[in-house]
């Protein structure tokens, strides 16, 4: 789990920490996560309202072949260290809920990745129920790379699109 952070450490107000590509991060208290860029990629948001714990990640494939590899990269083994990180720092594991958000075909790459969005997201979908993870929220599929912000102090889940649009889910 790698983390970035945005905003200086003498900044006023809530700390933003950025998810890069394949990687997933873990927030308590006064901080925003913040994934930038899904097109095909999904987001996973997973919160515990009661602990004030969250967590997002960036993920760009449906499944960990057997070989194995960097688990942010995959949608399946980034819920899953994601849910573990998040129990880990006091989440209760029958209290998280789900939001996916992501998961778009991006018109330049119709061709080269068709169905490569809708693909993670029912990857997700999977992970979450065989997790007994509910999910309460998605902002999937269409044409649009999306920004994804979860503000951990309230458990606010803010999505933008490239086409300006933003919605509170």
């Amino acid at each position: 789990m790698k983390t970035f952070t945005s905003t200086p450490d003498d900044a006023p107000g809530p700390e933003r920490l950025l998810v890069g590509v394949s990687n997933y991060v873990v927030g308590t208290g006064e901080q925003t996560l913040v994934a930038y860029g899904l097109g095909a990629c999904v987001s996973v948001v997973l919160y515990d309202e009661s602990a004030g714990v969250g967590g997002v990640t960036h993920a760009m494939l449906p499944k960990q072949p057997r070989s194995g590899g960097m688990p942010g990269k995959y949608v399946d083994t980034s819920i899953e260290s994601l849910l573990r990180d998040c129990v880990g720092s006091g989440a209760g594991f029958g209290d998280v809920e789900a939001t996916i958000v992501g998961g778009a075909t991006i018109f330049e790459l119709k061709d080269l990745a068709a169905g490569a969005g809708e693909r993670n997201v029912e990857a997700a979908r999977e992970q979450l129920d065989a997790l007994d993870v509910p999910v309460v929220a998605e902002a999937v599929g269409g044409e649009a790379g999306r920004t994804v912000e979860l503000d951990v102090a309230t458990g606010t889940v803010t999505v933008s699109t490239a086409d300006g649009e933003t919605e509170v889910l």
